[in-house]
């Protein structure tokens, strides 16, 4: 079964604003996994492409979400703390695997290295059941989101 992924502006249970966000099924994304992963401290998490404060971080976590060719594996920061805003409090990891159409969220865990080796060493969490999308729509979610992160500051969300 696919999921659909969307952007949206969002306003996050601990943030003063709203922001471009990342949405699975109509639904904020840290809520959607903490729900998705029964975790549901992920939901006092941001979203990593949304709330790093270090550069290289922020170009990091953007440049590892886009799916690669057909065929391989990408570790991707997902939520950060909401705190920190970095790698080195939180990172939830997703292993994404493109196949075909089909952008694959295998497993999830928390990433035991920080900084620019975020997920180099990864805690999974066991039984963790995978998420697959469309290609396209992942895509789409993807240019969307860089759309919004001007339109959304202020909006209602």
């Amino acid at each position: 079964m696919r999921h659909r992924i969307t952007a949206i502006c969002h306003k996050a249970s601990f943030s003063l604003s709203t922001c471009a966000w990342l949405a699975i099924d109509d639904v904020p994304i840290e809520v959607w996994l903490a729900q998705h992963l029964d975790e549901p401290d992920l939901a006092l998490n941001g979203l990593a492409l949304m709330w790093l404060l270090d550069e290289q971080e922020d170009a990091l976590a953007n440049r590892r979400i886009v799916p690669a060719a057909d065929g391989t594996s990408t570790l991707v920061p997902l939520l950060v703390c909401s705190d920190d805003m970095d790698f080195d409090c939180f990172a939830l990891m997703t292993e994404q695997v493109v196949e075909g159409d089909t952008v694959h969220w295998r497993r999830f865990g928390h990433s035991a290295t920080g900084g620019l080796e975020v997920g180099v060493s990864t805690h999974w969490y066991a039984g963790s059941k995978p998420v697959s999308f469309a290609l396209s729509d992942f895509n789409q979610a993807l240019s969307e989101h860089k759309r919004l992160i001007k339109a959304c500051v202020g909006s209602e969300g």
